[in-house]
């Protein structure tokens, strides 16, 4: 990826700022947690990074890599950035919604920082953050290092909790579709019904027919 973004919202900050890259991945599914990935680095050495263009094709937009090169770049990430995961189960996704579920997974990434960042940059046009240290940047996983990071480590983190869901809850496929919407995943609902990871206040609930309260 070519970072747009980074250095024009680093510009006025000190070298040892710590900014942190931060974005989702799950937020969409029909089943399984909501993951917020975060990843920290001072102000310095973004810079230096920035500098090295032989990592834009290794750090990029999770969405663009397959798991075999997310996995591979994880390791590149976790070398590079702090690196924190929270994560928001699936039952959390319902009774709060799901804009309360990504601000309580991103605390609880946050929260295992070593300290609070100076900027923090967040994938997305919603602050679902309520900081004032939040900017936020429309596909910011393909334009800026530190949340294209955040996002590998979001994506690797939920796809390991669903194949572990996957072998808990063996008849809905989730080592396949990952617990998104899929005719698969339909098919899979309306044989099995919900399993105890499923999110009961989506739509697909209702438009399937199926019981929330079984």
């Amino acid at each position: 990826m070519q970072d747009s973004v980074s250095l024009a919202l680093i510009g006025a900050l000190d070298a040892d700022v710590d900014v942190v890259g931060v974005d989702e991945a799950g937020r969409g599914s029909w089943a399984g947690p909501v993951v917020v990935g975060a990843a920290m680095i001072s102000v310095a050495g973004l810079q230096e990074l920035l500098e090295r263009p032989e990592l834009a094709a290794v750090i990029d937009d999770s969405k663009k890599l397959t798991p075999r090169r997310r996995i591979r770049a994880l390791d590149v990430v976790r070398g590079l950035f702090r690196v924190e995961v929270g994560v928001a189960s699936a039952s959390e996704c319902d009774s709060l919604g799901m804009t309360g579920a990504l601000r309580l997974a991103a605390d609880r990434g946050l929260r295992s920082m070593p300290r609070a960042p100076g900027l923090i940059i967040l994938d997305g046009s919603h602050n679902y953050l309520g900081s004032q240290s939040v900017v936020t940047v429309v596909k910011g996983d393909m334009r800026s290092l530190p949340v294209a990071a955040a996002s590998i480590a979001a994506k690797v983190a939920r796809d390991t909790a669903m194949a572990d869901l996957a072998r808990e809850y063996q008849a809905w496929g989730f080592e396949i579709h990952k617990g998104y919407g899929s005719r698969a995943h339909e098919a899979a609902l309306l044989a099995n019904g919900l399993s105890g990871v499923h999110r009961r206040s989506w739509g697909y609930v209702k438009r399937l027919g199926l019981d929330a309260d079984q």
